[in-house]
């Protein structure tokens, strides 16, 4: 359970940095060329320029991705459930772009993995917190008015 998590924390350390390092790129280069992207991809979508996708990213993404990985590590109640949400909001965006541009490359095949990953590996968490393997074993309780046989008289 503990290497899964970790794993689940590296995913999303490496879905924030990308996620605020094309978020930035995006505001600072609306056109979209500082990352290889073509303006005439936005032609048929809701958006003027890439500035609007970047603070999408940035949100969403990014600083989702940064709360999700604090509760993770705080170990928070319900981090699994969390990390689901985050998962497939990584798979909406995913899909979004995709549909939105008509274009697949590294980068989203990779992002579609770590989204896929939250999303099992979240379900595998959250069902292993419900039933843990090792329940905790309850200490008999004495009678308050009997003495343990090791208490000295």
């Amino acid at each position: 359970m503990k290497a899964i998590r970790q794993f689940v924390i590296f995913i999303l350390v490496i879905v924030a940095i990308v996620a605020f390092f094309i978020g930035i790129q995006l505001i600072n280069d609306s056109s979209g060329r500082t990352l290889g992207l073509m303006y005439d991809d936005l032609q048929g979508t809701p958006f003027s320029s890439y500035a609007t996708p970047g603070w999408l990213y940035l949100i969403f993404i990014g600083v989702g991705s940064m709360v999700t990985l604090i509760l993770t590590v705080k170990h928070t109640k319900h981090y699994a459930a969390i990390v689901i949400i985050m998962g497939i909001i990584l798979a909406i965006f995913i899909i979004a772009q995709i549909t939105l541009i008509n274009s697949i490359n590294f980068l989203i095949v990779i992002l579609a993995f770590f989204a896929f990953a939250l999303i099992v590996l979240g379900n595998f968490m959250r069902r292993n917190l419900k039933h843990p393997h090792h329940a905790p074993v309850q200490q008999k309780a004495f009678h308050k008015n009997k003495k343990h046989h090791l208490h000295k008289k």
